[in-house]
């Protein structure tokens, strides 16, 4: 059974940002190119995110983790959990880390009340596909020894890890409580019509002339860091809109924003996961950029985003906990 929650309405038309947005992206420089040099952009990143992220929020316990060779923090809320959620950072297969995920792990513990596996995965293009996803999966090796009930998820990139590491899961007859998808990358394809459209509807949005055309210019860039082999793009631990199949994977909440370029894909993957039989919730944020998530500081609809997701954790790690007492 699929649900679907809208903030607002997503709408046609001149797209529109949220008042908070249009008010951020008007302060804020561009970001930088990501052919300008892995090692600026990261920095680039990493002083971006950590001046959205605000205040850090008190958590129980923070250890540090070897999670089967993957460097990890285990974020422990007020209570003790027999659940855990394996969270993949974004930042393009290629960027972030622990520090830059901070923000969202202690978020998530705290409000679902499950523990957070925060994993710093191999990156690109120093190490490309498979080893963040080689990563992913070890990690939640290590999570099913510790913990009774599993989840995974992520943003972005990171979104694309945890829908991978779900199909594995399932290919491999792994039990997985619940995939969260946050504006997930889950197809390479360029030319699909929700990505043209978008470069050319986007062309000029809050103001920013090349909105459009950069954001395309830069996802392809990462792409190519991630799977420089073109023939393995479509491999569906790569690209999971290319499985054969999604029936029989964990069930999913996915979480997009109207104005990314990354929304055609989540929506599609969202319907056809319903298609499938698999339980899914959809929300969908109006007005936001892909992002959001975790820009506490400025915005609200990420405070309301992670309550969303923290009570879809909630709803299905408790449904199994009752599946398992009947």
């Amino acid at each position: 059974m699929a649900s679907r929650f809208r903030d607002d309405q997503v709408v046609d038309g001149p797209p529109r940002p949220h008042p908070e947005v249009g008010a951020f992206l008007a302060r804020t420089a561009p970001p930088l190119n990501p052919w300008a040099g892995v090692a600026d952009v990261r920095a680039d990143v990493r002083e971006r995110v950590l001046a959205v992220t605000g205040p850090l929020a008190p958590v129980a316990a923070v250890d540090p983790v070897d999670a089967d060779g993957v460097p990890a923090r285990l974020y422990r809320p007020g209570h003790e959990s027999d659940g855990v959620l394996v969270w993949a950072h974004g930042g393009g297969w290629t960027y972030g880390d622990l520090d830059t995920c901070e923000g969202v792990a202690r978020a998530l513990a705290n409000r679902s009340g499950c523990a957070v596996l925060a994993i710093d995965y191999r990156l690109a293009p120093e190490h490309p596909f498979p080893a963040a996803l080689d990563d992913t999966w070890a990690a939640l090796g290590w999570a099913r020894r510790h913990f009774d009930q599993v989840g995974v998820g992520g943003d972005s990139s990171g979104g694309n890890l945890a829908a991978a590491v779900a199909l594995k899961a399932r290919d491999e007859r792994v039990p997985l409580t619940v995939q969260l998808l946050v504006y997930p990358v889950l197809d390479s394809r360029p030319d699909t019509p929700f990505k043209l459209a978008y470069t050319e509807r986007y062309a000029r949005f809050a103001g920013q002339p090349g909105y459009g055309l950069n954001t395309y210019q830069r996802l392809q860039h990462v792409w190519a860091d991630y799977v420089p082999d073109p023939a393995l793009r479509t491999a569906p631990y790569a690209s999971p809109t290319h499985a054969g199949s999604v029936a029989g994977v964990a069930p999913a909440v996915v979480i997009t924003a109207e104005h990314d370029f990354l929304r055609g894909e989540a929506e599609e993957y969202a319907a056809r996961l319903q298609t499938a039989a698999v339980p899914v919730e959809l929300h969908e944020f109006a007005g936001q950029i892909h992002g959001f998530f975790e820009m506490f500081a400025v915005l609200t609809d990420a405070h309301r985003a992670v309550r969303a997701a923290a009570v879809a954790l909630q709803r299905a790690f408790r449904t199994v906990q009752l599946e398992k007492e009947i």
